[in-house]
């Protein structure tokens, strides 16, 4: 029903981030871009120090003394020597994509880059190489001042001071330095995908919502903008005050920068739709690979038993599993944990060729040699694109076939390779030189917007600036309002961790083109902008050629996207491909997306079959997807893709019902007898068509780790003396072929009971004591009990004392309403707080009133005032000649006892009067100052 109106998709207005930085300079020494930072502004002295940083004093070789932090660092430097911070920010600032105003731009641009510079222009975020071991080179560059460091491979990554660049750039154990360029896939709210993958019939059919899991996201930031509480409160995400019961916090074990967009969190939310019951959790993937890779180790050490990401760096290599991969693969492998990753948004958005020497000199450098883009006989070493007035053009990644040093224990590039887009004169209008040979890292990056006001013409060069010949050279390129006019080859674009053997990278349809809401969508329609796979990786972990490529099967599987969120993205029209969005809430688009959604229905898996290993997650995931053979291509036209698996869509679209098996061990019950006894009795139910041969209970107190406690061949199970606690229980059982897999968990706490309060007799001045006794259940040792009360009721409550009996006396209440309740505290700290007791000490009349105390009084008097109804009362102080001295007004509620005060060290010494009165009531008490 839809199909008529795929050519329109591209013109919603849904809100995918990218960089567009702005240009304008026309002096030739003065690119428009470096690498990716835009120059607009920044002045000819500025450009020409960063410019010699690298090249040298003769201005043609790769030698100056800045050559190992790279020209676009270089550049950061100098101008920040030349302009401080400011300079630095409005570098910044230029090179920060807005979100797509345009509505033709709207569908071009699915990635979000962060700028690595920090909002304040005082620091960068940057990969760093090391020569040798990494901890050398960390410590020298703590010593720089960076900060939020981490490393992975041979590359430390975290926040430099700017300032700090020229000292780094001279480090023996620094190889070469890069910014940390990263991007996001992107693109009382219910979920489109628990539709499309019919993940809401698992929930309801099987009572499966992911309990016992815990699912954790890597993106840029999960609160920096500070709602997440609305989202909570909304039902949206778990925490405390979720109105669904879901009150377990998200885990956030690393936030992301203050300038992040929370994409983690609209990520969240999408896994919470689909996996209500499973706890969250999240690790920011940015300011360098390190830290991202770190934060992969980090989530597995929380707990994570599913782990997504939708984050991509430029420095992640082509044709060689890096420091990324390699952590996806420990956790996998080694902590049995299943990993997601969104596959791209490239689509095939990638030129690749041979390697091909023109003959010609360069225009960088006259001493280079000028790629031939021209696979005939002729020659031709331009690549003209064409860019309409406002149009942007990201070459992200661009590299070839050389190891990388970022990998532990790797060879680096041989080869040194610089590109430049140079305009219709011949002037260089973005650059990128790095030294590939001196850093061992075989990428170069560029990002130019044309804002001359009218369309341009420009021409990409590739120039080998020394070493061998590179077997092929690639890049993928994105943006908006850009054509690349000639040798456009359409390579694979799914690079990276994502190609890493244990991670499962999901691609994209959008849910308006699933079965689910478009019955000629058998199953799905993939995405124009979904990356396809097909990068042969090349070389060994040692930097070794392989003997045979690799080319692993990517991507695995398809996932839905344009997904409703509270706050990420734009809306769909609500009249927009016959109105089947009608809501007014944000749809998410991008592998972004569909990642976290075939995340969460790989925990409902992990629920129902708690011991299978991530290889048993993928292929239930693969061996029941339905074959997509349709995809829209670059410009909305239907294309067909062949049947069985391929590189656009993997296995196919993930099918929740067909995907998750039905639980073997269901309903985990823990049900507590009567309030003395500390006994509780577990039940379950079991799959009639497995064999189980035996149950292992076990209990964890708190947070602590779950200990076996009995052995059982059937259910039910009593439990005996279990005594005061917060207790977990799963059940570990075995089938007859030595399979083992774990239940949910079950939760139950034994807590004080038959909390009583009684009063005693009333003493001279009107108060009255408080017996106050409860009973612990059988099993319980080594308690302290903290009691606590609460004047009338609201307000907090406080402390009264402390025992380690099961009885106390609070003294001296005076007249009105309390709550009371004990805290029971264990050895270790842990905690318990008891349902609340209400006592009214009985008011005899309108208002009670004690004090003022101490008396004499050296500086704050203190009156108790209780009174039978709400109202305000005025506070007086006069002195012995009735002249007033002090007036102040409080608000009492009825039946609550209130503390007054009042400062009476700047009087002298003498004889007072304190006075106050209310509606139905006036007090006077006599107070002496003394000095």
């Amino acid at each position: 029903m839809y199909r008529v109106c795929l050519t329109a998709f591209v013109l919603l207005g849904i809100a995918l981030f990218g960089t567009v930085p702005a240009a304008g300079q026309d002096d030739p020494e003065n690119p428009r871009a470096v690498g990716m930072l835009d120059t607009e502004g920044i002045s000819t002295s500025v450009m020409r120090a960063a410019r010699r940083g690298i090249t040298g004093p003769d201005g043609t070789g790769k030698n100056g003394p800045l050559v190992k932090i790279g020209s676009e660092l270089a550049l950061l430097y100098e101008q920040q020597q030349a302009a401080g911070a400011a300079g630095v920010r409005s570098i910044r600032e230029q090179s920060v994509q807005p979100i797509a105003k345009r509505q033709e731009d709207v569908g071009q641009i699915r990635s979000r880059v962060q700028s690595p510079i920090s909002p304040d222009g005082e620091s960068v975020s940057v990969n760093a190489i090391a020569v040798g071991e990494t901890d050398r080179l960390y410590a020298e560059l703590r010593r720089l001042g960076l900060e939020n460091g981490a490393s992975a491979g041979d590359v430390v990554s975290g926040k430099l001071p700017i300032g700090a660049l020229g000292d780094a750039a001279q480090l023996d154990a620094l190889q070469g330095m890069l910014p940390a360029h990263v991007r996001t896939h992107t693109g009382s709210v219910g979920s489109e995908a628990d539709t499309s993958h019919a993940t809401v019939a698992v929930r309801e059919t099987r009572n499966l919502d992911g309990s016992g899991q815990k699912i954790c996201a890597l993106s840029d930031s999960y609160d920096a903008r500070g709602q997440a509480s609305r989202d909570i409160q909304s039902g949206d995400l778990p925490g405390p005050g979720n109105p669904e019961g879901n009150t377990s916090p998200v885990d956030v074990v690393q936030e992301g920068g203050a300038d992040g967009s929370d994409e983690g969190r609209a990520m969240l939310q999408l896994i919470h739709d689909i996996a209500p019951g499973a706890e969250l959790g999240f690790h920011t993937a940015f300011g360098g690979i390190g830290i991202f890779a770190q934060g992969i180790r980090d989530l597995a050490d929380a707990g994570c038993t599913v782990i997504v990401d939708d984050v991509g760096y430029n420095l992640e290599p082509f044709y060689q599993d890096g420091p990324v991969s390699n952590a996806v693969d420990d956790v996998v492998q080694n902590e049995g944990i299943p990993y997601f990753s969104s596959a791209g948004n490239d689509g095939q958005n990638s030129y690749e060729a041979p390697f091909r020497d023109s003959g010609e000199p360069g225009v960088i450098n006259s001493s280079s040699d000028a790629h031939d883009f021209d696979p005939s006989s002729g020659t031709d070493t331009r690549q003209e694109i064409t860019l309409e007035a406002g149009g942007n053009f990201r070459i992200f990644s661009f590299q070839w076939t050389d190891p990388s040093s970022i990998v532990d224990g790797s060879d680096g590039a041989d080869t040194d390779i610089d590109v430049a887009l140079v305009d219709e004169t011949g002037t260089i209008v973005a650059e990128s030189i790095g030294n590939n040979i001196e850093t061992g890292v075989p990428l170069e990056s560029i990002d130019y917007t044309n804002e001359t006001g009218s369309a341009q013409t420009l021409d990409l060069v590739i120039e080998k600036a020394g070493g061998p010949d590179p077997e092929e050279v690639k890049y993928v390129y994105s943006g908006s309002g850009y054509a690349i006019q000639e040798y456009d080859t359409l390579g694979p674009t799914v690079y990276g961790h994502p190609m890493a053997e244990g991670a499962m990278a999901v691609a994209a349809a959008p849910f308006f083109f699933t079965s689910a809401y478009d019955s000629d969508a058998d199953p799905a329609i993939l995405e124009s902008f979904s990356s396809k796979g097909g990068i042969p990786l090349l070389f060994n972990q040692d930097g070794s050629r392989r003997a045979t490529p690799k080319v692993r099967q990517k991507p695995d599987v398809t996932g839905t996207d344009g997904i409703d969120n509270t706050f990420f993205g734009s809306d769909i029209s609500d009249t927009a491909l016959g109105g089947v969005d009608p809501d007014p809430h944000p749809n998410f688009f991008g592998t972004s997306a569909a990642a976290p959604n075939v995340a969460a229905i790989g925990a409902l898996i992990r629920q129902a079959r708690p011991g299978l290993a991530p290889a048993g997650v993928y292929d239930r995931l693969e061996s029941t997807a339905a074959d997509v053979t349709e995809r829209a291509d670059r410009t909305n036209t239907l294309q067909q893709i062949g049947s069985g698996r391929d590189p656009w869509s993997g296995a196919g679209f993930v099918q929740g019902p067909d995907a998750v098996p039905d639980p073997v061990l269901t309903g985990l019950q823990a049900t507590a007898e009567n309030s003395r006894s500390g006994a509780v009795t577990l039940s379950w139910e079991v799959d009639p068509d497995v064999s189980i041969q035996n149950y292992k209970v076990q209990r964890r107190y708190f947070n602590g780790q779950f200990e076996a406690v009995k052995s059982v061949d059937a259910p039910p199970v009593r439990l005996e003396g279990l005594g005061l606690g917060a207790f977990s229980f799963r059940v570990r059982w075995t089938r007859a072929d030595g399979t083992q897999g774990t239940s949910v968990i079950a939760t139950d706490t034994l807590n004080v009971q038959e909390l009583s309060a009684t009063e005693g007799m009333k003493d001279e001045s009107g108060r009255r004591p408080v017996e106050l006794s409860w009973s612990t259940p059988q099993g319980t040792k080594g308690f302290t009990y903290r009691i606590e009360r609460q004047k009338g009721r609201q307000g907090p409550f406080e402390s009264v004392g402390t025992t380690d009996r099961t009885s106390f006396r609070a003294e001296r209440q005076v007249p009105g309403k309390y709550n009371y309740r004990v805290v029971s505290i264990d050895e270790q700290g842990n905690s318990l707080t008891s349902q609340a007791e209400s006592k009214q000490i009985e008011l005899e009349e309108s208002a009670f009133a004690l004090g003022p105390y101490p008396n004499p009084v050296r500086s704050t008097a203190t009156l108790d005032v209780t009174a039978q109804t709400g109202q305000s009362v005025t506070i007086e102080v006069y002195d012995a000649l009735g002249r007033r001295l002090y007036q102040d007004r409080r608000d009492l509620e009825a039946l609550t006892p209130a503390t007054l005060t009042v400062d009476a060290s700047r009087w002298s010494s003498g004889t007072y009067f304190l006075r106050v009165s209310g509606n139905e009531f006036t007090k006077t008490r006599k107070m002496v100052v003394v000095r």
